[in-house]
């Protein structure tokens, strides 16, 4: 029984390698859907099992998602029960981060930026606030870089 459940992760691992390869065999070779008209209205062939190809593609990234998630979550609970307060230590980061990210999006305004030669509606609400929170995400953390960078060098000279 022990020889089987140790087969199931490569048997499964072989299923998906197959299904991905005959789906991309598939839209290289399974012919052309109807042609559709791009912006400059130049003619566009599409192929038959793009649609397939981009579900299987959300399929297999999902469940990449969901098992290192899972695995994480499994993990911190085996380090929570062999040691409490590590645990609870290798936390702080991840509050930190989050931190950045409330302190950004809460510093971050919705009004309508403008852009030469764009007339979407992208640019504007929760997408500028979005968009801002990023910049001043990457702005704090280069920031933390550098701190760290000088901290590590003053306390190896100190030490």
């Amino acid at each position: 029984m022990t020889k089987l459940i140790e087969k199931i992760p490569g048997i499964a691992a072989l299923i998906l390698v197959f299904v991905s390869v005959l789906l991309v065999l598939l839209v290289y070779v399974g012919g052309n859907a109807d042609s559709m008209n791009n912006a400059a209205g130049e003619a566009l062939t599409v192929p038959k099992f793009t649609d397939a190809l981009l579900y299987w593609t959300y399929i297999l990234f999902g469940l990449a998602l969901l098992i290192t998630v899972l695995m994480a979550v499994l993990g911190y609970v085996r380090s929570f029960i062999a040691n409490p307060v590590s645990a609870l230590k290798s936390l702080i980061p991840i509050v930190l981060f989050v931190l950045i990210f409330v302190v950004a999006w809460s510093v971050s305004s919705g009004e309508k930026m403008t852009i030469i030669g764009y007339e979407g509606t992208g640019n504007e609400g929760n997408w500028a606030r979005f968009s801002e929170m990023v910049i001043y995400s990457i702005y704090a953390l280069f920031v933390a870089i550098g701190v760290t960078i000088v901290g590590s060098r003053i306390y190896v000279s100190l030490k």
